[in-house]
């Protein structure tokens, strides 16, 4: 409910300015939550691939394989 109140209100140490008027951007807290978003993206995307999916994806390319080449026949 104190969001809607205080809506328009930017927290100092989330607000963002316009490079060319010096102007606080509208992107503020909406930002910050996209930093920590895109950090926590980039931490899950850099983890190996788990050797169990790996070896479901081999397996799904072997079956697909196999068909293809019955297909062809």
């Amino acid at each position: 409910m104190e969001d809607r109140r205080n809506k328009g209100t930017v927290m100092p140490e989330t607000q963002e300015t316009d490079a060319s008027t010096n102007q606080p951007t509208d992107l503020g807290s909406t930002s910050a939550i996209g930093r920590r978003l895109k950090a926590y993206y980039d931490d899950v995307a850099s983890e190996p691939v788990p050797d169990r999916f790996m070896s479901l994806l081999d397996k799904l390319d072997a079956a697909e394989a196999k068909s293809r080449s019955k297909e062809g026949n």
